[in-house]
């Protein structure tokens, strides 16, 4: 076995040692990097959002609801005392306001996006689901169902109607069925579905999500309904 010398031991050394710096320096600085992105990343990102977590109160008409800013979609909507007009976003499913950590799930447009848009408002009337439905859309009805997810069936908007383009899928033989109009823009933007619900007799809620979402339709009234009840104060 051959030893080394005493100077191909200190050149070993010195690569060693070298390696080690390159090492430290690397760590430094991709830390450095993870430093600026968490604390820039909403510029970084374009990210229109708010971090910050503390309620602020906000009437919409004369409703009082007390939201946390990191829910609120638009800057001069945090800084206003009254709107008419209040644009949320959340996460699905845990319907949590937007963060550091989830800066990228909010930066997401496509079409797996979890993003979930509301708006709050004070119309002279709020419709029902079942209003909506046989009072409105069923008159537009184009050709034959379609079954969609979890139960859903879809029909076909007439084109001679304001809805063209678009399918209203809606859960068959309910009294207050869930209701949802898909769209598929025309500049080929990925599609979305929208639903309209009342929360309580005086408030109405509009959402808005992606529509591989239809599947947990169960779900999104009830979360949706008890996220922004707790955002009302009595």
């Amino acid at each position: 076995m051959k030893h080394q010398t005493p100077e191909e031991q200190g050149s070993t050394q010195r690569w060693i040692f070298f390696l080690l710096i390159a090492g430290l320096i690397a760590i430094t600085f991709l830390f450095l990097i993870s430093r600026i992105f968490e604390y820039s990343g909403p510029s970084l990102l374009h990210n229109p959002y708010s971090a910050e977590t503390g309620p602020k109160h906000i009437l919409v008409g004369d409703m009082d609801f007390r939201v946390p800013p990191n829910t609120i979609r638009h800057q001069e909507q945090r800084e206003a005392a009254s709107v008419t007009q209040l644009d949320l976003v959340f996460l699905w499913p845990s319907l949590a306001g937007y963060s550091r950590e989830q800066q990228v799930a909010f930066s997401d447009a496509s079409r797996k996006s979890n993003l979930i848009f509301v708006s709050i408002s004070r119309p002279d009337k709020v419709l029902r689901s079942s209003e909506r439905l046989y009072s409105v859309y069923s008159q537009f009805f184009s050709g034959d169902p379609t079954r969609g997810p979890a139960g859903l069936i879809g029909f076909a908007m007439d084109d001679s109607s304001g809805f063209s383009g678009e399918t209203v899928y809606f859960k068959p033989e309910s009294t207050e069925p869930f209701v949802a109009r898909c769209i598929t823009p025309e500049n080929k933007e990925p599609p979305f579905c929208m639903r309209e619900i009342g929360l309580g007799a005086t408030i109405q809620i509009t959402y808005r999500f992606r529509p591989h979402l239809l599947a947990q339709w169960q779900l999104l009234d009830d979360r949706i309904l008890e996220r922004l009840g707790g955002f009302l104060v009595p």
